[in-house]
């Protein structure tokens, strides 16, 4: 037999049910676009980062020490098996005359961490200069600047002839600290190697052998850059004795000489060498190498957690999406199968083949799944990408130049899913349907048999309920089927809508939290090496103005961790205050759940939340911190208090110098300003800053914006979630109410002939839709309460943490979006019901 008339009832199956069709395309476009989009921005990300990098030839490590990188230095560096390549260079901070602007001077790089340039051209002599592209609006081509004091820079004026872009650092807000101005670097600048005058270089940046052809972004390449990092840091401190004693000798040949001129000024002339120098004048720190891995850069594991932050959602938000899109497809095209129930057996009386039969499922499934699959993955590897990248580079110097890249991957399980929740499953339905006889097809389904149900059981309300209650509880559990998709549908819109609320949630606040509540120091004012009397009286009586409402003085030093578990290093504050009451003032230690204060006692320390869940740490645990020169401490857990950002640990004097074992001495100031506002803080800071008793000072408004950055990224791409399950919402309920109206129309029909007024008929439906909605919008808070649980965990970066509570308003928020969709479509199938044509739908088919 002919087979066009088939292909012609298959096309007419597709517009004669043209609500179903799209409606199946948007559900499977849906999963497809978020599944497709989340798990592509990640690689994006990081694809795009990893070739900037290959281009400027990014330093796997920078090596600086506080006397220079000399000539035993390099040769020690430049000899290391490990080494690939090296580039040594200086750097000088300064301050702009006549402007609050701080800049770090680099000497140009070219082989090894080089800048892109924006605008103008390279500097060609000791006499150009090239700022960062970001002060670009602050500054203009051919204009000429001059620095307060140069350092060891040969000039104090400086022609702008270029802007560039470093490879270095990232993060448009964190350039870093200096001892100068504010303490805080307004940017960065770039002029000739022979601009610069010293014996020693300032920096070394080191590229290893083995990180070739790794990724950057990878728990391999860390691990082996950490191991490297070691052997590098393990050789130069074996410089550091030969360092000491040259410096050592260079002071005491000072010294004499001075002594013996003062002696000869007296009339007592003196053999410089016979002078013995006191042990107590000797004033030299140990010589000490800092060596920093890509990690450490701000910018740089930012933008990495940000990547990975995009993944753990495109691991749990499309899977959930997808599932909820399966299960109501699934729904749907087994109702179509139903409805062509006639039509299969007129086909198969008439002799056609089961394959022949079989087009118009597999063209309406197929087409459908395919269809979806292709406008979901067209805006997934652009449009959802694009709106992710550009909210996390907001805040990056990569800026506009990325990558949108195509993998087979997200495709293909997308298609996958699609034609097993359509294809395969109106094929399975309509081989059972084929199995009966072409005469039993011919006749209309039995209908369900009716059944007494539990509310039956119970005669006292039974009694009491209304006809149209009764029959609608009769109704939902007479088809369980519906009922359970339905509830499991609107279940899952809930529960999606639960978690993309209750991260926002999450995200909201925290940085009041942490900087209103528990951090309420504004600075910490480092102080110098050596401050003499005058110096300490000079900071003492500045700490009396109106300014300064509270100071506090801390041992505060930086140690690190090793996380195996992604090749993380991650940096640990430690501060012990000098006075443990005072300090409550400065720093609010409190138990997040119930609040409770944490007093610091000499038997043990307090550790912040998000450094013990990575270290899983509780109370009475122990565990290992490195310092700079590697040595580990360990440090007996004896409380974990709330912090939304950054590693801590404090303990009071006593256990300081019971586990570090050195005398305790205050190096830093924790301070609080009468007003918060950044200009006020920046302004008092430089005040800080040119006391010679200050060396630097560390804002907290950096760690604020820094907050800021990880809320306000993640912000947007929780709306477009919560916009999608929305969308998702939407277009389940009006399918399964769709389906229940399509399943029933006889039944409709008959009690509108028996009288009933369309607002009746359509409540006789509607109600049970109207129940199944409610119990699914309450099955979904439990589902979204653990999936929000689930994402909250995985979602921070390392070296934060969110909000894991939920709120009220989450709830309401969540139930009003399918409840208002619920009542919207009420009104449209209010005016389906209406058109119902009686007399054709209680027509019979014998």
């Amino acid at each position: 037999m002919r087979k066009t008339i088939l292909w012609k009832d298959a096309l007419q199956a597709i517009t004669h049910s043209l609500g179903r069709y799209i409606a199946i395309i948007l559900l499977i476009g849906l999963g497809t676009f978020a599944f497709v989009g989340l798990k592509m921005a990640g690689p994006d990300m990081r694809a795009t980062g990893a070739d900037f990098f290959a281009k400027h030839n990014l330093a796997d490590v920078t090596v600086m020490s506080n006397y220079g990188i000399n000539s035993t230095d390099r040769v020690t560096i430049q000899n290391l098996p490990e080494v690939k390549e090296t580039a040594f260079g200086y750097f000088q901070d300064v301050k702009i005359k006549n402007s609050s602007d701080t800049l770090r001077v680099f000497s140009q790089s070219n082989n090894i961490s080089s800048y892109q340039l924006m605008k103008g051209h390279f500097p060609d002599n000791k006499h150009e200069i090239a700022l960062s592209y970001l002060l670009k609006k602050k500054y203009r081509l051919g204009q000429k600047i001059s620095f307060a004091k140069p350092g060891i820079l040969k000039n104090h004026t400086y022609k702008i002839v270029g802007f560039v872009k470093s490879s270095e650092f990232l993060d448009k807000n964190q350039i870093g600290q200096t001892s100068i101005g504010d303490g805080r670097l307004t940017g960065i600048a770039i002029t000739s190697h022979n601009a610069f005058a010293s014996p020693v270089y300032q920096v070394s940046r080191v590229t290893f052998k083995n990180t070739a052809n790794l990724s950057p972004f990878s728990v391999t390449y860390r691990n082996r850059v950490y191991r490297d990092q070691q052997k590098l840091q393990d050789a130069l401190n074996e410089n550091r004795k030969d360092k000491y004693d040259k410096y050592v000798l260079m002071y005491k040949t000072e010294y004499r000489k001075k002594a013996a001129q003062q002696l000869l000024k007296r009339g007592i002339p003196i053999n410089p060498n016979q002078i013995k120098v006191p042990k107590n004048k000797i004033k030299i720190p140990y010589p000490s190498y800092t060596i920093s891995g890509r990690e450490e850069s701000q910018g740089y594991s930012s933008y990495r957690a940000d990547s990975e932050r995009v993944e753990v959602l495109a691991n749990v938000f499309p899977v959930f999406l997808f599932a909820v899109a399966a299960l109501v497809s699934l729904t749907t095209m087994m109702r179509f199968v139903e409805e062509e129930r006639t039509n299969i057996g007129t086909l198969k009386a008439l002799g056609y083949s089961n394959g022949a039969i079989a087009i118009k499922f597999l063209l309406y499934s197929t087409s459908a799944a395919i269809l979806g699959v292709i406008g979901g993955s067209i805006l997934g590897y652009t449009f959802l990408p694009d709106l992710i990248i550009k909210a996390y580079l907001a805040s990056s110097t990569l800026g506009t130049g990325y990558q949108l890249n195509f993998a087979w991957m997200p495709l293909l399980i997308s298609l996958v899913v699609a034609l097993l929740s359509t294809t395969v499953v109106s094929m399975f339905t309509l081989w059972q349907t084929l199995r009966e006889q072409p005469a039993a097809l011919l006749l209309p389904k039995p209908p369900k048999n009716g059944s007494r149900i539990l509310l039956e059981r119970i005669p006292w309300l039974w009694r009491h309920m209304s006809f149209s209650a009764k029959v609608t509880a009769r109704n939902i559990f007479r088809y369980k089927s519906r009922m359970l998709m339905t509830i499991l549908g609107v279940a899952g819109c809930t529960g999606l809508l639960v978690m993309g609320f209750g991260i926002r949630d999450s995200l909201q606040g925290i940085g009041n939290i942490q900087y209103n509540d528990l951090q309420k120091n504004d600075v910490i004012a480092l102080k110098s090496k050596d401050v003499s009397k005058n110096a300490q009286k000079e900071l003492d009586d500045l700490f009396k103005e109106k300014a300064f409402t509270q100071t506090n003085a801390v041992q505060y030093q930086q140690l690190t961790k090793l996380l195996k578990s992604n090749g993380s290093i991650e940096n640990i504050m430690l501060i012990a205050p000098q006075n443990t009451t005072t300090f409550r003032k400065s720093i609010n230690l409190r138990q997040r759940q119930d609040k409770k204060k944490l007093i610091l006692s000499d038997n043990g320390v307090i550790i912040s939340e998000k450094l013990a869940t990575i270290l899983h740490a509780k109370r009475g645990s122990s565990i290992s911190l490195k310092n700079s020169n590697g040595k580990t401490y360990r440090f007996k857990v004896n409380g974990i208090c709330e912090m939304y950002l950054g590693h801590y640990i404090f303990m009071s004097p006593r256990e300081y110098e019971k586990t570090m074992g050195k005398k305790y001495a205050a190096n830093a100031y924790l301070v609080t300003m009468k007003k918060h506002d950044p200009a006020f803080v920046n302004k008092v800071s430089q005040k800080l800053v040119k006391t010679a008793a200050i060396e630097t000072v560390v804002s907290n408004s950096s760690n604020r914006s820094l907050l800021g950055s990880f809320t306000g990224s993640l912000n947007e791409v929780i709306f477009i979630l919560i916009l999608i399950s929305g969308m998702l919402a939407v277009v389940v309920i009006y399918n399964l109410t769709n389906i229940n109206v399509a399943e029933r129309i006889r039944e409709l029909s008959t009690i509108k002939v028996l009288g009933f007024y369309d607002n009746e008929t359509t409540m006789y439906i509607y109600r049970e839709t109207i129940i199944l909605s409610i119990l699914g919008i309450i099955v979904g808070f439990g589902f979204g309460w653990w999936l929000h649980h689930f994402i909250i965990i995985s979602l921070p970066p390392d070296v934060a943490m969110f909000d894991p509570n939920m709120y009220p308003l989450n709830f309401v928020c969540s139930a009003l979006i399918p409840a208002i969709i619920t009542a919207v479509l009420a009104i449209v199938v209010h005016h389906k019901i209406k058109r119902i044509n009686m007399l054709d739908a209680l027509s019979s088919i014998d």
